[in-house]
């Protein structure tokens, strides 16, 4: 029973998301890279020694962070170039890099969730998925004011 609830609150949550990215796609954008950060800061307390290590948490993370790459290139559509936003007009110039960024940023998050054993294999996966949202960030995201 408990199973089905946890299901179906998932699958509303999806669906909320999904009308959510169709009628407010800034919003939609920033509600995942919200989530991105939590589930990274749960890895980089892990990794950093502040909180303990917990495989379950780590993988759960990295999954995160493969359903967030799936979705990122949907949620920049044209008529969301402006707003409040800090994303990039190389979104919508170059969008085969942005997306490759994005496919990028779900591959090495698959990675890091297979080869997550300990916590040596933690940080050395994470530091790989933290390059690659440097990199995505430097080149598609105006810096903080």
């Amino acid at each position: 029973m408990m199973k089905r609830v946890v299901l179906a609150v998932a699958v509303a949550a999806l669906g909320v998301t999904a009308v959510g990215a169709q009628s407010d796609p800034i919003a939609a954008r920033k509600a995942l890279m919200k989530e991105n950060n939590n589930q990274g800061r749960i890895v980089r307390d892990m990794a950093d020694g502040k909180q303990p290590f917990d495989l379950a948490a780590a993988k759960k993370a990295f999954a995160s962070f493969q359903s967030a790459s799936a979705k990122l290139p949907d949620l920049f559509p044209e008529n969301s170039k402006t707003g409040d936003t800090r994303a990039l007009p190389a979104i919508w110039e170059k969008p085969a890099d942005f997306k490759a960024a994005a496919a990028k940023f779900g591959e090495d998050a698959k990675a890091a969730e297979a080869s997550t054993k300990d916590l040596e294999s933690l940080k050395t996966a994470f530091a790989q998925v933290g390059k690659n949202c440097g990199s995505c960030h430097q080149t598609f995201r105006k810096p903080q004011s």
